[in-house]
């Protein structure tokens, strides 16, 4: 179910089919590296105009059959970073559909003032492509790691800001900027390669989808003006670690009755939304109606909890007159020893079971 408001994308002719059921189960069992190169070599079909740029890191990403289709749509600008946003946003001018593909930690620190100018203040329509983003590359260290990305990007005035919940709506987002350019930052993340669209992937004039909910027990008196309500919390998840959020909330409605009694009869007229949230900036209109219905809400992002979309959210609650209770959950405020991917989820709280037990809490109180 999608939730319809105003949206950055194809405004105009909603809704439109970018990804078939086909098509997303294929795309779930590839990184998304490769999810890129086939979006791209899927548009090169059609699309003459578009441009790849990148800085040394082509041959991770799958572009061979763009290539063959666009051999001179391909240009490699070498480990310069800023100067590959100059070059993209000098194609982009000259009215070439140019996507920039790169770390996100280095495409979004190194570049800051290409970014601010070229994009920000010029409003080049360059869609930059963070690989690796979150603690993806944790192997190797805190210098890979983008866990601050969405906070510096989201600064920049004009210039849209998406975190797909799974690799389905990564090659739609994609695709719908090659075919609407315009300046933006994609922030591409793994985790699990779950599917969560089955059935595939149609944009509408949304970037709010409800992808699960539970409701348990009957509902109960307001204590404050003796309507009948449930108390009501919402979860709001961006990017790939959404999947671990949904098998969390999925996994509470299975042991409903064992976690009742676990927690003395107060899970009892309780109700558990969770959304995926693909857009952090702006973010939709429909958010601020949610929250005004919830008691209480979590925000989950493989990102630092300062700056990022858990902050951009109170962000926007801060103009009701009561606000709800926020809670966030991301990465701490300091750098992280090198590890395994997975491992490093695990020691900020971003497994299954972790997410599961701070919803079991904010239900339970």
């Amino acid at each position: 179910m999608l939730t319809k408001s105003s949206s950055p994308l194809n405004e105009n002719h909603y809704p439109v089919t970018l990804v078939s059921a086909e098509e997303a189960g294929l795309l779930a069992s590839m990184s998304t590296k490769e999810v890129f190169g086939w979006t791209m070599g899927k548009l090169a079909q059609t699309d003459n105009l578009l441009t790849v740029a990148v800085a040394d890191y082509g041959r991770r990403l799958n572009l061979d059959r763009f290539r063959e289709l666009c051999p001179d749509g391909f240009i490699q600008c070498g480990i310069a970073e800023q100067n590959l946003i100059e070059v993209a946003s000098a194609c982009a001018n000259e009215g070439f559909h140019v996507f920039a593909p790169c770390y996100a930690t280095f495409v979004t620190s190194r570049t800051l003032d290409q970014i601010r100018v070229n994009l920000g203040m010029m409003q080049s329509p360059v869609v930059l492509v963070g690989v690796a983003a979150g603690c993806e590359s944790a192997a190797t260290g805190p210098s890979h790691m983008a866990v601050e990305d969405i906070a510096v990007t989201r600064t920049i005035p004009g210039l849209s800001v998406f975190s797909p919940c799974d690799n389905a709506q990564l090659a739609a987002i994609l695709m719908e900027l090659s075919h609407h350019p315009k300046p933006a930052y994609v922030r591409m993340t793994s985790c699990d390669n779950v599917n969560l669209h089955p059935h595939g992937f149609t944009f509408d004039a949304s970037d709010i989808e409800k992808l699960f909910e539970f409701s348990n027990g009957t509902a109960v008196e307001h204590k404050s003006n003796g309507t009948s309500l449930r108390k009501r919390i919402t979860v709001f998840s961006t990017g790939a670690i959404t999947s671990r959020v949904v098998e969390a909330a999925k996994d509470i409605a299975v042991k409903r009755d064992c976690l009742n009694q676990q927690f003395s009869g107060r899970l009892c007229s309780t109700q558990l939304d969770v959304y995926g949230v693909s857009c952090v900036k702006p973010l939709d209109d429909s958010l601020i109606e949610i929250c005004q219905d919830s008691d209480a809400i979590i925000t989950v992002e493989e990102h630092s909890i300062l700056g990022g979309f858990g902050s951009a959210i109170i962000e926007q609650l801060s103009n009701l007159s009561t606000c709800p209770q926020v809670i966030r959950l991301g990465m701490p405020d300091s750098y992280l020893e090198a590890d395994t991917h997975h491992n490093v989820l695990k020691r900020v709280g971003l497994t299954i079971s972790s997410i599961k037990k701070v919803m079991l809490e904010v239900l339970s109180n």
